[in-house]
């Protein structure tokens, strides 16, 4: 989840970038850049090779490209700042990125921008080029030499590549991102046009906010920048490229066919200019998950060589080996997380492991011993109960990690072991982004485990790897089908209750889902474990009660079309939730949400957001403000 933002006006833009970096800082601060086109005399640059023709006219001069960039530390946008005040580079036009790293260290180099082979383009990039080995290894072959770590370089030099062949610079990008895969917003700025932008987005991560005022036009990952400046905004869609100057804005698919830009007025508070485009902050969090799970990735998954690393994880591999079993803990959300945490560590790594309720595990007197590993789940750090059952495992010796979302708080002065799980702050009460940044979290602890103890092939870990570098754009992909769950919603207000059926791995992501559906839309759901449906839960099917069940293609397929032709046996109504691959249950359900297929660690992760979709949608078609349930509270801090 990095910040980026562009400008191009009449102002010193290093002042302007370096202002709009400090609003975004939240967005990630391993490092931050700034790179200012510094006009000179010269000739003008000929339109692009593709013959797409544009309405903002060429320019008459080209430029330098002047970058400065600060990698380290909570404070690289203050550096950043004050290294500026003393270069002050001169130009009005140009663009900023501050980084959470994803791909390489957080060193100089792999900070943005990033530039290609002649120095004639720079571009910031947020997001993950999921085929970027493959381009890598075209444009090495190509005599091309890379400077950094990151994917983010290779469009770099995909757009240099293009413009030295005579593009424009809106051509270049075009013609390169069309290469690209994977989720994935970028600005460019190219010292042969030096009076304009071109931004481009990729699927559902990575938003681009466009911002127009009388002297000059701006891009952002958030509203917020650009505020200062204008409230009059657009935002690009998915598969969208925008080309602006001071005065000019023009948008275009990838293929270069013209659209518009559909400016409005913002008159949000800076409360609800936080909100971006969307009504409510659950709804902005749900859609930030695909950048929430790159985050939780950052350094942690190298997809160059395959591997899982957890740096905050400092276990050598006889610790590793000696523990003999493993207790996750939580409250509500956090504990459906640690549940599925817990399984994928007994999965993956062959240790024993089970999930409890924090409040319950504390007041039962656990056995433990130095030989436990007892992993809570927080995303505030500071539940009152599941801190209470770390200070309880804590005393007894145990290994005690916390995965939080709060750095800082009381869960990480307690735990031996801090795993941040990096999604940013999360405002709406009932927990989204935290969930899935978490359930990545704790699949990395557990490939990581499972490594250290020998139990996972090189083999393995790479297929699991690559897998976790396909999820953020199979996020957006899953975000982006809502209609049928708006849809369905909208039905579901007719009722009073409401069954969720899942195994194994699947029975987290129905209690998830059913904890969702209380939560803000106030209907009465039972998340239940299907294999017990003849023990009791089957007496309660009927056509007042429709039952949710999640059936993707994994090894319970086949279990899970026995209990949904239970439930239809019995008179009730189905919504199956399964995945691409999948041709049956069209044929029994009454209605099918379809998710895109991964691998089966990573499986629950796509199945929970329709799931949070749906309760988020019914709880707006009632009436509700999901993001204030009644008598809910974000942190409980008391018993």
């Amino acid at each position: 989840m990095c910040g980026i933002f562009g400008y191009a006006g009449n102002a010193d833009a290093a002042r302007v970038l370096v202002h709009g970096l400090e609003l975004l800082e939240y967005r990630g601060y391993d490092s931050a850049g700034i790179a200012v086109v510094c006009p000179e005399n010269g000739n003008g640059h000929a339109a692009g090779s593709a013959g797409i023709s544009t309405a903002i006219a060429a320019p008459a001069t080209t430029g330098t490209i002047s970058i400065t960039r600060k990698a380290g530390g909570t404070d690289s946008v203050a550096r950043l700042s004050a290294a500026i005040n003393e270069l002050d580079p001169d130009g009005t036009v140009g663009i900023a990125h501050t980084r959470w790293a994803t791909h390489g260290k957080v060193v100089e180099r792999n900070a943005h921008p990033h530039t290609g082979t002649s120095g004639n383009v720079a571009i910031v990039h947020n997001g993950i080029v999921e085929n970027y080995l493959d381009l890598k290894a075209e444009l090495v072959a190509d005599g091309v030499d890379f400077i950094s770590e990151t994917d983010s370089e290779v469009i770099a030099h995909l757009v240099s590549r293009e413009v030295d062949r005579g593009a424009s610079l809106a051509d270049a990008v075009r013609n390169s991102m069309r290469r690209v895969e994977g989720a994935a917003a970028i600005v460019a700025t190219s010292a042969l046009e030096p009076d304009r932008l071109v931004a481009a987005r990729l699927g559902n991560a990575g938003g681009i906010v466009i911002g127009r005022s009388e002297e000059a036009h701006m891009l952002a990952s958030d509203i917020i920048a650009l505020l200062p400046h204008t409230n009059t905004v657009a935002y690009l869609e998915s598969g969208q490229v925008v080309t602006i100057t001071s005065g000019d804005c023009e948008i275009t698919d990838l293929s270069g066919t013209p659209g518009a830009a559909r400016f409005t007025t913002s008159n949000r508070s800076a409360d609800q200019a936080a909100k971006g485009q969307f009504l409510h902050f659950m709804a902005k969090e749900i859609a930030e998950q695909a950048e929430s799970v790159t985050a939780a990735m950052r350094g942690r998954v190298d997809l160059a060589t395959g591997s899982i690393d957890l740096p905050e994880l400092d276990l050598t591999e006889e610790q590793a080996r000696a523990i003999d079993r493993a207790v996750f803990i939580g409250m509500g959300t956090s504990l459906h997380a640690g549940m599925h945490g817990s399984s994928s560590l007994e999965a993956l790594a062959r240790i024993p492991s089970y999930a409890e309720n924090a409040s319950e595990f504390r007041y039962r007197q656990p056995v433990l011993d130095e030989n436990t590993l007892v992993v809570s789940v927080t995303q505030s750090g500071e539940t009152a109960d599941t801190l209470a059952a770390m200070e309880l495992a804590r005393d007894s010796g145990s290994l005690l990690a916390t995965a939080v979302e709060a750095e800082g708080t009381q869960a990480t002065r307690l735990a031996h072991t801090t795993l941040p799980v990096r999604c940013g702050q999360e405002i709406g009460v009932a927990a989204t982004k935290t969930m899935v940044a978490t359930m990545v979290t704790l699949s990395l602890l557990a490939a990581r485990m499972a490594s250290l103890r020998g139990n996972l092939s090189p083999e393995q870990e790479s297929e699991i790897a690559h897998a976790l570098g396909s999820l953020p754009s199979l996020v957006g992909d899953a975000l982006s089908r809502d209609e049928p769950i708006r849809k369905i919603a909208q039905e579901l207000t007719q009722y009073q209750d409401l069954l969720y059926l899942g195994r194994g791995a699947q029975f987290p992501v129905a209690m998830e889902g059913a904890l969702k559906m209380k939560e803000i839309a106030y209907i009465h759901a039972e998340g239940y474990a299907a294999g017990e449906m003849k023990h009791g839960v089957n007496a309660l099917i009927s056509d007042l009660m429709p039952t949710i069940a999640f059936a993707p293609r994994d090894t319970m397929f086949d279990k899970m079309v026995s209990n949904v032709n239970e439930v239809k046996s019995r008179g009730g109504r189905v919504i199956a939730v399964t995945t691409d691959d999948d041709d049956v249950m069209k044929s029994i359900a009454d209605d099918v949400l379809y998710v895109p297929r991964t691998h089966d660690l990573l499986q629950p992760i796509l199945n929970i957001i329709p799931m949070q979709l749906l309760a988020y949608h019914t709880s707006v078609a009632l009436g509700m403000d999901p993001d204030k349930p009644r008598n809910l509270a974000k942190t409980v801090t008391v018993e």
